[in-house]
């Protein structure tokens, strides 16, 4: 077994360039840098100081070596092009690991991947088989040739260096060997390569790495970057990641989950256009009629934008990705059974479903770990709610003292931020301490655990300003709005939580990383040239290969991006009726946050595996609830915190908060009856597109074929007669329109 000594080149040749797409397995080779090692003999052979090992770290080392050399072995067994070196410390072994073409197609033949079909063929997604001749002996009766029906993906469909080839200074992009197209796109190849690196069925090496992990031989195990890919995203952030418009080169290179984010927040954007327009005006004739208060004659229908708008958000988010759910063949995708999590422990039985020996952790024990964590929860959210209370006593003695409200409601809005951040950290460790097995029901009780504790952190001082604050007590004080105006108290405290939290959230995404880049070179003796924050948090040590440059990044975490974004959606929807510009504050943020979020993902996070989705859930439900919420706050607040409807009594008030409401949720009914979340049509195109692939891939193509124009118009798709099927291009051609 020959290992290389780091670097992710050999002989002169760009790994980058060859294999498109390797995942990368770190092992351990011995306990620290300072101990001795086999690799030592090849990479540190001019170094002294290393310490020879002790027998229990000897006998480790061994027995690290015999499961990294088993793993290995399975891996080139299983047909993957496996490239081994130690790290420039020595004490981990790199691997990487590729799959050449026929490779792919042998396995996602045998583990029946879908693909997408050409244009002719509606676009949609079939299992891929490969061709077959046909028998001799039934004179070929049996041919069945399929390699045409497959969309061929190009590395110029991405944007790859297009524009670099034309630069003069870049011939020698030009004068590289072509990488030939394909029907698989960089995502299906990790896809593949992961299947094969996992799976236990034939010809795959079977590899557990949830069992690696948790028993300590198994360090990492992620993708590599394509670095001409991630520089064309990053070129191209707008209108990949922001507008939406580019968001399929999102898909082929990080899937289909990363994507469907992304879809959202362009989705949040344009939907907070309109609003942002008009509160302009409104907040225009708030200046000319009341002073720039929003309490006067324009609350009304500043009350029924709001919650039509907050009502129908959800909604159409729905369609939105329903079709783009069908375009990448996420639609009603069958549910495949989830990896154990590494940290999921337990005890040794008998899977029932798969027949498998693993591990399993019975419920009566997880019951009382789960209320342990709601007991744990309800003493945090009465603790927050106290100290809340507490800080806006405080403010109101501050303020009759002369010293204002501005400095208590920044110190507000900071310690909101730095709550959310503390309890995040617990929510998490309870949820470990839970020890849920599959990463999904993991994920659902963080989120749980989150939203409640940040909906009460993030809402309570301001729900308290609207309805309770004017002419109550708190610790015996009476308590009265500034300038008796509680719905500009609300605008001027919602203004600060906004700014603070765009101040806090540049510091911490952008900032941070680069000082603690800047403090790792300067304690490793290196000096930061670079005048880029984003750069610089990129920036490590040249000496090391690709492989531990991106081993040394965080793994990315998409709940955490859609609990900012459900936070800013709420801060934009439930309180519009008192602040009619913030929805051009949360449009700024939003901008902001997807540049942040774009950035992180390609220069700071390693590559996630890509995952399929359908849509976000159940984040889906959450942001519908917090459209709901949003309708409720607006017309409470129209009716019961302005003085527009002063004299009219309780009951009435009560009446039109109801019809309010009421309205609002008919409104919800006759759209989603006019526009349902799933359209007639991306359900006929699903029946259309698979008839079609069982009709070319089953029975050999049809000589009548329906016309499809009618069905592929609505969703942008060219209708194009299917080619004779005996008698189609090679799978690397591509067909010309008839």
């Amino acid at each position: 077994m020959s290992i290389c000594s780091g670097g992710s080149a050999i002989d002169g040749v760009d790994m980058d360039y060859v294999a498109r797409a390797e995942v990368v397995l770190v092992f351990p080779c011995k306990p620290s840098p300072m101990v001795r090692g086999a690799g030592d003999v090849h990479i540190t052979r001019e170094v002294s100081g290393l310490r020879p090992p002790t027998d229990s770290e000897r006998h480790r080392m061994e027995a690290w070596q015999i499961k990294r050399r088993c793993a290995m072995a399975a891996l080139r067994e299983a047909g993957l092009n496996v490239m081994p070196f130690y790290s420039r410390s020595g004490d981990k072994v790199f691997v990487k690991a590729a799959a050449d073409e026929q490779l792919l197609s042998q396995v996602a033949e045998t583990s029946k991947h879908k693909l997408e079909l050409k244009p002719q063929y509606l676009s949609g997604f079939a299992e891929y088989k490969s061709d077959y001749v046909g028998r001799r002996e039934l004179n070929y009766s049996d041919r069945r040739m399929c390699s045409h029906l497959y969309k061929v993906h190009s590395e110029h469909e991405d944007g790859v260096h297009t524009d670099e080839e034309k630069d003069p200074e870049n011939a020698w992009l030009r004068s590289r060997p072509p990488v030939p197209p394909s029907v698989f796109r960089t995502s299906d190849r990790i896809r593949l390569i992961d299947h094969i690196v996992r799976s236990v069925d034939h010809d795959c090496a079977g590899i557990d790495i949830g069992q690696l992990e948790r028993d300590g031989e198994l360090l990492d195990y992620f993708p590599l970057h394509e670095n001409r890919k991630l520089a064309a995203l990053d070129k191209d952030w707008f209108n990949a990641f922001a507008w939406g418009t580019h968001v399929n080169k999102v898909r082929n290179y990080f899937g289909e989950r990363v994507a469907m984010y992304f879809l959202f927040v362009s989705h949040l954007i344009h939907w907070l256009v309109p609003p942002a327009v008009l509160g302009i005006i409104f907040l225009m004739l708030d200046l000319l009629f009341s002073n720039g208060s929003s309490d006067n004659i324009f609350v009304l229908p500043l009350c029924a934008g709001a919650c039509a708008w907050s009502a129908t958000f959800a909604h159409f988010w729905r369609r939105t990705a329903a079709f783009h759910a069908l375009r990448w063949g996420t639609l009603h995708a069958v549910k495949v059974a989830e990896p154990v999590r590494p940290e999921f422990w337990g005890d040794i039985g008998v899977n029932p479903v798969t027949c498998r020996v693993e591990m399993h952790y019975p419920w009566r024990e997880r019951i009382w770990k789960v209320l342990f964590s709601n007991a744990v929860i309800s003493v945090c959210l009465v603790a927050l709610l106290c100290s809340i209370a507490v800080l806006l006593a405080l403010r109101h003695a501050f303020a009759l003292a002369g010293g204002g409200r501005l400095p208590f409601q920044i110190i507000n809005a900071v310690l909101v931020d730095i709550m959310n951040g503390i309890f995040s950290r617990i929510a998490k460790r309870l949820t470990d301490l839970e020890n849920h097995r599959a990463q999904s029901e993991y994920t659902y009780h963080l989120i749980a655990k989150t939203v409640v504790f940040k909906f009460v952190n993030c809402y309570a001082s301001l729900f308290y300003i609207a309805f309770f604050k004017e002419h109550s007590e708190l610790f015996k004080m009476p308590m009265r709005c500034a300038n008796d105006d509680c719905l500009s108290d609300l605008a001027s405290q919602l203004a600060v939580f906004l700014i603070v939290r765009l101040a806090m959230q540049n510091f911490v995404e952008l900032a941070l990383p680069y000082l603690l880049v800047w403090y790792r070179n300067v304690v490793d003796g290196h000096s930061l040239h670079s005048h880029s924050f984003l750069k610089a948090a990129a920036a490590v040590d040249f000496d090391l290969s690709k492989a531990e440059k991106e081993c040394e990044r965080e793994e990315h975490n998409l709940c955490e991006d859609m609990d900012e974004m459900l936070i800013l959606f709420g801060y934009s929807s439930m309180f519009l009726v008192a602040c009619p510009w913030v929805p051009l504050l949360a449009l700024i943020s939003s901008l902001v946050q997807c540049f942040l979020d774009q950035k992180k993902l390609v220069l700071l996070f390693r590559r996630p595996f890509p995952t399929l989705a359908a849509n976000n859930e159940p984040w889906d439900t959450a942001f519908d609830i917090m459209g709901g919420l949003a309708v409720v706050t607006n017309s409470a607040l129209t009716v019961f915190a302005t003085k527009t409807f002063d004299g009219w009594s309780t009951r009435q008030r009560v009446f039109l908060f109801i019809a309010l409401e009421h309205l609002a949720v008919v409104l919800r009914l006759v759209v989603a009856a006019i526009w349902p979340s799933m359209p007639p049509v991306v359900r006929e195109m699903k029946q259309r597109q698979d008839s079609i692939a069982h009709r070319h891939l089953e029975l050999g193509g049809e000589d009548e074929r329906a016309d499809i124009d009618i069905l592929a118009g609505p969703l942008g798709i060219d209708s194009v007669p299917a080619p004779f099927v005996h008698d189609s291009p090679t799978m690397g051609e591509e067909l010309e329109p008839w």
